[in-house]
């Protein structure tokens, strides 16, 4: 008997406390936060797989590496290419705008 007093004491102290644990829990920070990834129209710029897509189209030529770096405060895309003629060389691509970048040298 008193074992099964305790017990139920025990479940109702644990249900009193879970709205004040619940209270404390921001369900907003789950909420569309990987459901659904931003649009098009809301993304700024162009990923990196977007623009070794457009380097390798425009070339015509192998890519061998490619990277984002920060140059004077903005991203940029560093795209190395192997050219048909066999001259390695590389783009520099604004991830802001889409497109090519002055070298800034």
């Amino acid at each position: 008997m008193i074992g099964r007093r305790l017990i139920i004491r025990g479940w109702i102290v644990l249900l009193a406390a879970c709205p004040v644990a619940a209270a404390g829990f921001d369900y907003r920070d789950l909420t569309n936060q990987f459901a659904h990834p931003p649009s098009h129209a809301e993304r700024k710029g162009i990923s990196l797989d977007e623009a070794v897509s457009r380097v390798r189209r425009q070339s015509n030529g192998t890519i061998l590496s490619a990277e984002t770096v920060s140059v004077d405060g903005r991203r940029v895309h560093r795209i190395k290419v192997l050219t048909t003629n066999g001259r390695v060389t590389r783009m520099d691509i604004d991830a802001d705008t889409g497109r090519a970048a002055s070298r800034g040298r």
